[in-house]
């Protein structure tokens, strides 16, 4: 029976820690340069199987590796979004005993196509086997990773492998994004505060003179083209949230990516702005005012990046 690995330990909210904004620019640099390179044990996988199909492999016996490698095998359309520094990457991924051929696991979105892709963060203060897998990567590219024993320690034992043998991975990039919300600004409505963003993506608020709107509002400054984010998603984020008297209460332009749990997580999480992310697409810019209780008034800009 495979094992599953939950997003909270695998490769999902472990790697958002520590993420920062980056240009469009940066991330479609033609001259990205990835971290791993192909190997003996990469190269000489054999993957059963395209793309967006559970893959199968056979591997070399006797093919013993001191570093991780990593192999593209099959290619997407290199037009692209690039995912350079600072990019957010949805993956379907497997992995396999290389020793054995045995599977260990494999992401739900290989047969259910209604499974949200596994995010992975690209950012080299976060850097990883996982994430450096699929640096330079586009939608579409089936990548092959070596993860060598003494880099495959703490992913093999949440898969139930022996701690000195190399991993096969087989991952499928299914999405590339930067880590902010990019497109034509909106006006928003009258009573709403001016939101701002820098080259890097950053966002900011000026607040009007006036009191805030009552009761809780929301508006699209950014429009994206993803997925509409549903209730029983999980939402990958950046989160400004700055109070009507001006003081900043959350900013994870400085702490890193936030994931927003469920709908029905509300009461648990404290993120009361949830339900105005459900409908939004992902890529989005939205931006909420909160007045519930008068001195407690604030706004809060949340772009969405993915879902998980």
């Amino acid at each position: 029976m495979l094992r599953r690995i939950i997003p909270a330990t695998a490769a999902a909210a472990l790697l958002l820690a520590g993420a920062t904004g980056c240009s469009a620019q940066q991330a479609q640099a033609s001259d990205c340069t990835a971290t791993l390179q192909p190997g003996a044990l990469s190269d000489s996988t054999t993957v059963l199987g395209s793309f967006g199909e559970a893959p199968q492999i056979s591997a070399p016996e006797n093919v013993e590796i001191t570093s991780t490698q990593r192999t593209v095998v099959e290619s997407g359309d290199r037009d692209g979004y690039v995912a350079g520094e600072q990019s957010l990457v949805g993956v379907n991924m497997a992995f396999f005993d290389a020793a054995t051929g045995e599977a260990l696991f494999q992401s739900e979105g290989f047969t259910d196509a209604s499974r949200p892709p596994q995010p992975l963060l690209v950012a080299e203060e976060t850097a990883n086997p996982l994430s450096e897998a699929v640096r330079c990567s586009v939608p579409g590219d089936r990548v092959v990773l070596a993860l060598a024993p003494e880099e495959s320690a703490q992913l093999a034992g949440q898969l139930g492998a022996p701690d000195a043998r190399a991993l096969i991975g087989v991952v499928d990039v299914v999405s590339t994004a930067p880590t902010s919300a990019e497109g034509p600004a909106r006006g928003l409505p009258n009573g709403f505060p001016a939101v701002v963003t820098d080259d890097e993506g950053r966002v900011g608020v000026v607040l009007p003179p006036t009191d805030a709107p009552e009761g809780t509002t929301s508006a699209l400054r950014i429009e994206g083209d993803g997925d509409e984010v549903s209730a029983t998603d999980n939402v990958i984020a950046q989160v400004l949230a700055v109070g009507w008297d001006g003081m900043e209460q959350e900013n994870t332009w400085n702490t890193g990516l936030k994931l927003l749990y469920t709908e029905a997580d509300i009461a648990q999480s404290g993120v009361t702005y949830r339900a105005e992310l459900t409908g939004k697409p992902v890529g989005s810019q939205v931006v909420i005012v909160e007045n519930e209780g008068g001195a407690d008034a604030r706004v809060v800009v949340v772009d969405i990046l993915g879902v998980s």
